[in-house]
């Protein structure tokens, strides 16, 4: 059964997998900007919502690939390829799939806890661009 739903809301600031600078810089820039924020850095992991029930589909084709994509994630975290036979007959990158609500893989991010929106201000999102020209934002209650 899926956590249940909370006002709390905590916002992954997640790093492009190009992008140069690391969770710490990231944090040391921006901290004060980012109140309650810490650095996760370590193995690559997913960041999603947490509650389930996000919709996973073909980045070609839009079709629904929600069975595939937890047999996939299953697979990777075994060891396995981060990637998925998709039935429009490409072979996709896990983090190429779309996710609704946002969702993605990272090996670093900034964890804002308590944020008071799953968005950042414009100015603090350009700023946070600077380091992270790939940055993607996940929000997650619980």
């Amino acid at each position: 059964m899926p956590p249940r739903a909370s006002s709390r809301l905590r916002l992954f600031v997640l790093r492009g997998p190009n992008d140069t600078a690391t969770a710490g810089e990231l944090l040391a820039v921006f901290g004060a900007l980012m109140p309650h924020a810490v650095a996760y850095g370590g193995r690559e992991r997913f960041f999603a919502n947490g509650q389930g029930g996000f919709r996973v589909a073909c980045p070609l084709d839009d079709r629904l690939l929600a069975g595939p994509f937890r047999v996939a994630i299953e697979a990777w975290r075994a060891g396995g390829p981060r990637s998925l036979s998709c039935p429009c007959g490409q072979e996709h990158d896990l983090d190429a799939l779309r996710f609704e609500p946002p969702a993605g893989f990272a090996r670093e991010a900034v964890v804002v806890n308590d944020a008071p929106s799953a968005e950042l201000a414009a100015d603090t999102l350009a700023a946070v661009a600077t380091l992270w020209p790939g940055v993607r934002l996940v929000g997650s209650r619980g």
